[in-house]
């Protein structure tokens, strides 16, 4: 997650409608932002890619 001393940068993206409900009551229910969750999931998600084999350098490639 984001230190509080990080730089942030705004990500502008196009999902589903339905799929941006389902995130925005996800967050509402526990308590956090849309924000922090994308954070979390796309660092959960680089994350595992990484164990496999492969990580932020072979994405780069």
């Amino acid at each position: 997650m984001a230190k509080e001393d990080d730089v942030l940068i705004q990500l502008a993206t196009r999902i589903p409608k339905g799929l941006h409900r389902e995130i925005k009551l996800f967050c509402v229910h526990n308590g956090i932002s849309v924000m922090e969750f994308v954070a979390a999931a796309l660092e959960e998600k680089l994350r595992k890619s990484s164990v496999r084999g492969g990580g932020r350098r072979a994405a780069a490639r």
